[in-house]
């Protein structure tokens, strides 16, 4: 999916099976640069989308966060009537991955405390390295 938003900044919006690109024409007094932010959809956490009216714009908004460890991090911008429709079926969509991110339910956990317990036991057997089982810890419980 690809969205063009031409005012009141230009904006244009990829969305993929992976990651959310969105590359911006920023100004910076005179001169005008394209700034480029690349979301996994993985690390889609939260989202705000404020509809425009007769006398305003519309402003989208989204939250990430790379990893447990980083800052969240947020990339919006403001659009025009004309592109309201676009978004609306971007919102929808980015909505629907930011629930399924946010869905970790107790089996989710049994299955990750079982993985671990078996990564432990060859650990105790001698078959992994204490630095290997701790990286495969952090790895399940998607630390890193």
């Amino acid at each position: 999916m690809k969205i063009k938003v031409k005012q009141p900044a230009a904006v244009q919006l990829t969305l993929d099976e992976q990651e959310l690109v969105v590359q911006q024409t920023v100004k910076h007094g005179l001169k005008r640069s394209s700034v480029v932010t690349t979301v996994p959809r993985t690390a889609l956490i939260g989202m705000e989308m404020h509809q425009p009216t007769e006398d305003n714009n519309g402003h989208f908004q989204v939250t990430y966060q790379l990893d447990k460890k980083a800052d969240k991090q947020i990339v919006d911008f403001w659009f025009g009537r004309s592109d309201a429709p676009f978004l609306n079926e971007l919102h929808q969509i980015l909505e629907q991955q930011i629930n399924k991110n946010s869905e970790w339910g107790e089996a989710d956990f049994v299955a990750n405390g079982q993985l671990i317990m078996e990564y432990l036991d060859m650990r105790d057997k001698g078959l992994l390295t204490n630095a290997e089982f701790e990286a495969k810890k952090r790895e399940i419980l998607r630390l890193d």
